[in-house]
């Protein structure tokens, strides 16, 4: 979360003179990110500054240990009397929110929230229905500032929610210019993979699980059993060993290559033809829009945080995720229309701009600068 999403945040707070603490589970096993990677970005923020505290935060409400030690070391940090505390992740929020409130007044200590996509949207099961938003809801009451990243959460949030101010802000930003500026060659990098010059190239990236969904193309692929299409699965996680089973059962080893974390997304993006992203439910979808700033087309769904940026027929095909046929024919189509891809891919290339991180920066430095105004 802090790697993926926060780097800026932490630029940002450091140049406006805070002294900054990060707090997360740096040794978690349901991490997707390899060790080497954590440890990594550990070194790198103690070299700015930065500390670093552990918890044992746990996205599972099952964990009941974990959950309980959380609370516990929670608790004990927040006694070195913090002025603000930027929380994300829904359980990690709840926990620090929940212990924060009682600092709130005694030492006017700001609470922030970035929610990274809701459990509860338009289309969402009932089930998340009935347990998050009530506890969304509420957990607001204890919050300063609440920041949503798509459109749908923030009218929801602005009407049926208390926090102290709400805000909207495009994404989280993403570096446009280096998927738009990348040096390697689509030759270069096909060759690099061996992967054929005539394949069409389907990408996609995202953390291993039901809700990014690539499973539906994998039985997609083997519908539609074309020698041609070439699909590259990015990203590690639970259901991997799963994914495997299937592809060698399909005997697709050659056509669906599971190709785990990789730093070289941008380059990954120059051998691709369309980058095709099935997700169930997603907060906004960083991987996309960096597709898009490449100049790929989209395959994708059009569910709560994407539908602000994805329109059918523009940056691509929108398809419904429960449908293996929708996206076994959107691929078809996508690969026999070059002019289509082509069309899309530019107009996606500029589009992306609006999101860029410069803009998302510019408006989170307003936020924490107005913290205390």
């Amino acid at each position: 979360m802090f790697d993926n999403f926060n780097r800026s945040n932490v630029d940002i707070l450091l140049s406006l003179g805070y002294e900054v603490t990060l707090a997360a589970n740096f040794h978690s096993k349901e991490e997707v990110s390899p060790q080497e990677r954590i440890d990594d970005f550990v070194r790198k923020m103690r070299a700015k500054g930065v500390y670093i505290v552990h918890i044992d935060f746990s996205r599972s409400m099952k964990k009941a240990g974990m959950q309980i030690r959380s609370v516990l070391q929670v608790r004990k940090l927040l006694k070195k009397r913090f002025d603000l505390v930027h929380c994300h992740s829904p359980i990690c929020a709840a926990i620090v929110r929940t212990e924060a409130a009682k600092y709130r007044r005694k030492n006017q200590m700001k609470v922030f929230y970035t929610a990274h996509g809701f459990h509860f949207f338009d289309g969402a099961p009932v089930r998340n229905w009935l347990f998050y938003y009530p506890a969304e809801r509420g957990l607001s009451r204890l919050t300063d500032v609440l920041i949503t990243i798509n459109r749908e959460d923030y009218k929801r949030a602005k009407k049926h929610f208390h926090a102290g101010k709400t805000v909207y802000i495009p994404g989280i930003g993403v570096d446009t210019g280096k998927f738009a500026s990348c040096s390697v060659t689509r030759e270069e990098k096909r060759r690099e993979l061996k992967v054929p010059d005539d394949a069409f190239v389907l990408l996609s990236v995202g953390e291993l699980h039901e809700r990014k969904n690539q499973k539906a193309v994998i039985e997609a692929l083997h519908r539609l059993q074309n020698p041609g299409i070439v699909y590259l699965i990015i990203g590690q996680g639970k259901l991997e060993a799963g994914y495997r089973r299937i592809i060698k059962d399909y005997g697709m080893e050659e056509n669906i290559r599971m190709l785990g974390f990789r730093r070289d997304i941008a380059q990954l993006c120059k051998a691709a033809d369309c980058f095709i992203h099935p997700s169930v439910r997603e907060g906004f979808g960083i991987a996309p829009m960096e597709a898009m700033a490449a100049g790929l087309p989209l395959i994708s769904s059009n569910v709560n945080g994407m539908r602000d940026y994805t329109e059918n027929g523009r940056t691509g095909i929108c398809i419904d995720p429960g449908s293996v046929n929708e996206i076994a024919g959107a691929i078809q189509q996508m690969m026999e229309n070059e002019s289509f891809r082509l069309k899309c891919g530019q107009y996606n290339a500029q589009k992306a701009k609006q999101y860029d991180i410069k803009k998302t920066e510019a408006v989170m430095q307003k936020i924490y600068k107005e913290a205390y105004q």
